[in-house]
């Protein structure tokens, strides 16, 4: 009888230590104003370190591009690492409610959100953003 015994080395992935993100969808681009539906947003992450998350600080932000500087806060929940590697990946998804018209002057109010994150180490993603997002105002 023969046997053969095989391992196989697999290499953990390799990241920066600064988080890189990247919107992988959004779950519709139009919307009325004061809509019930909550828009939700669905990132694609990496990082290195696998220090993502907390449980008391803030740590994504999306910026509406209608009010360019006023950044909307939520708090990804700790992420811990699996396995004998501190790299991780990932997908986040964050719901928020749709707001209201700020340009009530056309029928429409178009915008999209930039988003960046904010890993433990105080380490700042890139900034990605979603496509656009059609408001029909009231």
């Amino acid at each position: 009888m023969f046997a053969m015994l095989l391992a196989a080395c697999v290499k953990p992935p390799v990241y920066p230590i600064e988080p890189y993100i990247e919107v992988v969808s959004i779950n519709q681009d139009n919307f009325d104003e004061l809509d019930e539906d909550s828009l939700s947003i669905t990132l694609y992450f990496e990082d290195g370190d696998g220090d993502i998350g907390s449980e008391d600080e803030v740590n994504m932000f999306w910026e509406d591009s209608r009010a360019p500087g006023f950044q909307i806060p939520f708090k990804i929940p700790y992420v811990q690492s699996q396995g004998n590697t501190k790299a991780i990946s990932g997908t986040i998804t964050t719901y928020y409610p749709i707001s209201f018209c700020i340009d009530d002057s056309d029928n429409i109010d178009t915008f999209y959100y930039k988003i960046f994150i904010v890993d433990r180490a105080g380490h700042i993603s890139n900034t990605d953003s979603t496509q656009l997002i059609f408001l029909h105002c009231l």
